[in-house]
């Protein structure tokens, strides 16, 4: 716990991630703040994943979705990872494969610290072995602050504005019912849904400050390097900007 009095829990996603593990093993061990658990939920791996991870101190849970889609499953193990860190202040989520920068920790808690009504907080990141930053995918504009929520919802309906290995999320607001960020719905990857929920109530800080090295892959299964993230500003299909609009009604 730190002297604010907050208490931070990390949820890791895994699937046969020993390849990865120990750089983010390292980074997560050389935090100027070490969150106060980092617990795993695994996805079946059959590599040493589940051994490392336990080496290493971190609670681990064997993920429980039967979805048989990739987007639903994921979303479905980090909603599990933030069911079981739920008594802790903050939770701060991350990929398998991503690198924290050292002070990610200690810079979330107070960003979210400074915005005691934030539920999630999307922060920046470098990507790996480029020049490239993750709001050079994710634009965000310069006045967002300034914009009302409608537009704000508006803009992020057509945008995505987070990626959950660089967010940090109030676990109680996101699991209260009254708020609607979960359950998520089939075939919505965590981080947009939670982000466009959060964006619908206010909640959502805008955090331009790296806090990973994200790491992007040819075969990536979601991420940067799959469908539509290719371009300079990529914009969510028509037809789901237009599923979109139906669900953020279901979250007004």
């Amino acid at each position: 716990m730190s002297v604010d009095g907050s208490t931070v829990a990390a949820v890791v996603v895994t699937h046969d991630s020993e390849n990865f593990l120990p750089e983010l093993i390292a980074s997560i061990q050389g935090q100027t703040r070490p969150p106060d658990e980092v617990i795993v939920i695994d996805d079946h791996s059959s590599d040493a994943t589940v051994a490392l991870a336990r080496k290493s101190g971190w609670r681990v849970e064997k993920a429980t979705s039967p979805a048989t889609d990739i987007t639903t499953r994921i979303a479905q193990n980090f909603t599990q990872g933030l069911r079981a860190a739920r008594d802790f202040n903050i939770v701060i989520l991350s990929d398998h494969d991503d690198y924290w920068l050292p002070d990610r920790v200690d810079h979330q808690a107070r960003q979210l610290h400074a915005h005691p009504g934030a539920w999630m907080l999307a922060s920046g990141a470098r990507i790996m072995g480029s020049e490239q930053t993750l709001r050079d995918t994710f634009p965000v504009p310069g006045d967002w602050e300034e914009m009302s929520p409608r537009r704000q919802l508006r803009y992020a309906l057509r945008h995505s504005l987070a990626t959950g290995g660089a967010s940090a999320v109030r676990p109680r607001d996101l699991l209260d019912p009254a708020n609607k960020a979960t359950p998520i719905p089939a075939g919505w990857l965590h981080d947009r849904w939670w982000s466009l929920a959060a964006t619908a109530r206010g909640a959502l800080v805008i955090d331009h400050h790296p806090v990973i090295e994200y790491r992007v892959q040819p075969d990536q299964q979601v991420g940067l390097a799959v469908g539509r993230q290719g371009s300079r500003i990529p914009k969510i299909r028509r037809s789901d900007a237009r599923r979109a609009r139906e669900v953020a009604r279901l979250l007004m």
